[in-house]
């Protein structure tokens, strides 16, 4: 094996290492980046596509494109657990993107279809708010102001 491919699988092993750590996570291009410069390897961004893309390929990874103007976001694939057809929430205060499941959601689906004749794609519906996370903070700001 020669260096150049070496350094390639310890690439691929840092990124598919840093996405199994944060598998209940959303990360992105930039933060799989940063983390990896805190850690000292140094990978450029064409190449972490191109590792995650092998890994989509492989199904080791899955990726969340929310819209045309935020970053697509990337999930480690547990190969134990089944990616459930789900609602995603988006906070637009801190860019956290969290699976909805929730029993309600075929109630939902269910009216939809049966009163309005439409059929929701779950992987790709996102609702828009602020984080419970973010809604403290806010709270917690605006208490300080007073």
């Amino acid at each position: 094996m020669n260096r150049n491919s070496s350094y390639k699988t310890r690439q691929r092993s840092a990124i598919l290492d840093f996405l199994i750590e944060n598998k209940d996570n959303h990360v992105t291009v930039n933060s799989i980046s940063d983390y990896l410069e805190q850690v000292g390897t140094h990978v450029g961004i064409t190449t972490i596509y191109r590792h995650l893309d092998k890994l989509l390929e492989q199904g080791l990874v899955r990726k969340y494109t929310i819209d045309g103007t935020t970053s697509a976001c990337y999930q480690y694939a547990n190969t134990d657990e089944k990616c459930h057809q789900h609602f995603h929430l988006k906070c637009e205060r801190c860019g956290k993107l969290i699976h909805l499941n929730c029993s309600h959601i075929n109630e939902i689906c269910e009216h939809i279809y049966d009163d309005h004749g439409f059929t929701v794609n779950l992987y790709r519906t996102v609702f828009y708010g602020i984080c419970s996370e973010c809604s403290e903070s806010l709270m917690n700001t605006e208490e300080k102001q007073e």
